[in-house]
């Protein structure tokens, strides 16, 4: 069996590190989620995963070596149904908290998932903006689709993936 080390950031209840173990791997997880029940629901279904508080707190010299980053930072701010603040907004540019635990970690992959309405945020410069903030990490590449997970759950959902991967 395959083992990593995942830090499942804005975790929820650990969708993220579910789909790695149905695929094979043994995952150590550390997670970090402020929703309380979220938390809970977390340490219930993965009991050997590590709880280390809020992104804004979380350090990756705290942490061991990390293999993969997974995350799907906050959407309000960025989703269609929202006030379309954007970057500018308080919870949507707590993905910039992520990008500074990927270059202090240098995972070997890291997937990010967010709502489709980041293109179009603030006429796409949001999503050209996070783009940037990825590339400038430097050593990783990168690649994005838009996809409908209709195939899997009861309705449209069209969610950006990017992931990177180290070069």
């Amino acid at each position: 069996m395959k083992k990593l080390n995942i830090l499942d950031l804005f975790s929820g209840i650990g969708g993220f590190k579910l789909g790695f173990e149905r695929n094979g791997y043994e995952c150590m997880s550390y997670f970090s989620e402020i929703d309380k029940h979220a938390i809970a629901v977390y340490k219930n279904n993965f009991k050997n995963s590590k709880y280390v508080g809020s992104v804004t707190d979380v350090r990756g010299e705290q942490l061991p070596k990390i293999d993969v980053i997974t995350f799907g930072s906050p959407c309000q701010d960025f989703s269609l149904a929202g006030k379309r603040k954007g970057m500018g907004g308080q919870r949507s540019s707590l993905i910039l908290e992520a990008i500074r635990l990927i270059n202090e970690c240098r995972p070997r992959v890291f997937i990010w998932e967010n709502v489709k309405g980041t293109f179009s945020s603030n006429d796409g410069e949001d999503f050209a903006a996070i783009l940037k903030a990825f590339a400038d990490i430097g050593g990783y590449r990168l690649e994005w689709q838009l996809c409908n997970t209709s195939w899997f759950l009861p309705q449209n959902r069209e969610r950006i993936y990017l992931v990177g991967y180290s070069t």
